[in-house]
């Protein structure tokens, strides 16, 4: 069968796969659990044993069989297909299996960024292909975290808990009004460190996805303000949150993104699992 659009109905039919997927699947539970109104797509609707997960920050996970041929045409259409996408959009895979599939399926319109140039994801170049990246999956180390907890010196900015007007006011591509429906639903369910200046929010650390006892961290400083280490405090107060509350704090980053990775990396994370990950085109 070709994609087909699962009703919410249905999603119950998703969750026993889902768990077959052994690396970060927080953003994709968030739309499984109707947190956030994003799309389910299945090969059938009836006994679906394929999937892909479309978050609406744009974001998605295909997984579960490989060779449904009806299927993987339909898959092939909406990968390349700019005209359906108003943001970029990246695709994460699974079982490992996955990877030779789409590079027979896609051809030439799939380029690997390992064997281009380096240049940025948004090239003219590069706008009607699907580009190969990595992903990365980190694991929280305690101990290295408070190896670094112990030589951190606090900012001399004020950090304050994300509230309805920083909510609102931070700016940027990471930050929480795009991974929350509202602001209610932010102060109620999530949570945020901001760091202020002149009284404005100009980074921010919050609770991108939370499932069970993970919490998965996003980061933003606003453009003209970075540089200056203010990624390291909201992170920091965010991951302190965390530790105090019982959540297991989750970092996921693109390898290309360097500033994410090294943050992590001095947070205590620990790279453990490098993964495709494939930009889709989008009509500019």
């Amino acid at each position: 069968m070709s994609l087909q659009p699962l009703p919410t109905t249905q999603f119950w039919k998703v969750e026993k796969p889902l768990e077959n997927v052994k690396f970060n699947t927080l953003f994709a539970r968030t739309v499984l659990e109707n947190v956030l109104p994003g799309k389910i797509y299945a090969d059938n609707i009836e006994t679906p044993s394929t999937f892909l997960i479309a978050h609406p920050y744009g974001m998605s996970l295909l997984f579960g069989e490989t060779g449904n041929a009806e299927f993987n045409k339909s898959l092939r259409n909406y990968m390349i297909d700019a005209g359906r996408r108003k943001r970029t959009e990246w695709l994460q895979v699974s079982p490992g299996e996955w990877k030779p599939v789409l590079e027979e399926l896609l051809g030439n319109d799939l380029v690997r960024k390992d064997a281009t140039p380096e240049q940025p994801t948004s090239a003219p170049n590069d706008l009607a292909k699907v580009m190969e990246y990595t992903r990365v999956n980190f694991k929280f180390n305690e101990s290295k975290y408070k190896a670094f907890a112990s030589q951190y010196e606090p900012p001399a900015n004020e950090i304050v808990r994300t509230d309805a007007r920083t909510f609102l006011e931070m700016q940027g591509q990471v930050i929480p009004r795009h991974f929350w429906r509202d602001t209610d639903h932010f102060l109620g369910e999530g949570v945020g460190f901001s760091l202020l200046e002149d009284g404005k929010a100009v980074s921010v650390a919050f609770c991108a996805f939370l499932y069970d006892n993970m919490l998965e961290l996003g980061a933003e400083t606003s453009e003209q303000y970075r540089g200056k280490g203010y990624a390291i405090h909201v992170s920091k107060a965010l991951i302190d949150y965390c530790l105090e509350s019982g959540f297991e704090p989750i970092w996921s980053c693109r390898l290309e993104n360097t500033g994410s990775f090294k943050l992590a990396l001095k947070l205590g994370f620990e790279p453990v699992l490098y993964l495709p990950y494939y930009q889709l085109p989008t009509k500019k």
